[in-house]
């Protein structure tokens, strides 16, 4: 990565952590206009189920610009492009999720919030959240989680990078909380640190991409058979 960037530099820090958040939000917040229900809106509903798509389309593309302008900047090195050794280590972390899905979805509990709220999305528009859930999160989450994250934070430092990534990624999709689903929040930690490791390795945004895409794409194609 980039090792001239001052990292130590708290004023910087402090403002790469404020900006960060905001990022994050602005990434959420399209979705989320797609959880609210019947009971919440009544006899507006109806016109809610009509409206609320092709506001969460047009907040998601203006988000999905300024995440990747702000990429744009935050990536000082050059992406190098694909090659066999790419997609040796794509075919690894794919094979590395796969086992970590395995292993702890079996464990986990029945829902948590996070599920929850995609079922209130799914309620609502099926077809937004299967395209959100395959193609917009591996884009805009590995963008934001490493692209952005690996670049401003312990650039200089690829394994204390790789570890927060995985971490902030798990706490962001399961927040620690007294009702906390363990198991649900490591196999995310974990999914987190596959995918930064992938991203250093790979010096390719990309290829994290295509690692979270067959995540979830495999996610949704379990769950429907």
């Amino acid at each position: 990565m980039n090792n001239k960037i001052n990292t130590l530099n708290p004023i910087r820090g402090l403002l790469r952590i404020i900006a960060f958040i905001l990022l994050f939000i602005a990434e959420q917040i399209p979705l989320s206009i797609l959880t609210l229900t019947k009971k919440d809106l009544g006899p507006k509903y109806s016109v809610y189920l009509k409206v609320a798509p092709f506001v969460t389309l047009i907040l998601l593309a203006i988000a999905s610009f300024i995440i990747w302008l702000v990429f744009k900047r935050a990536q000082k090195f050059k992406s190098i492009k694909f090659n066999k050794s790419t997609w040796i280590i794509i075919i690894i972390a794919t094979i590395l999720v796969f086992a970590v899905n395995i292993i702890t979805v079996p464990l986990m509990k029945t829902t948590n919030d996070n599920v929850a709220a995609l079922e209130l999305v799914g309620k609502n528009n099926m077809l937004i959240l299967v395209f959100f859930t395959i193609i917009v999160a591996p884009i805009l989450e590995e963008i934001i989680f490493r692209g952005i994250f690996m670049n401003w934070f312990f650039a200089n430092n690829p394994l204390v990078s790789v570890l927060l990534s995985g971490i902030v990624f798990g706490y962001v999709h399961a927040p620690f909380s007294p009702n906390i689903d363990w198991i649900y929040a490591l196999s995310k930690i974990l999914l987190g640190i596959i995918l930064a490791a992938v991203y250093y390795r790979t010096k390719n945004i990309k290829a994290s991409i295509t690692v979270h895409f067959l995540n979830n794409f495999l996610a949704i194609i379990s769950g429907l058979i």
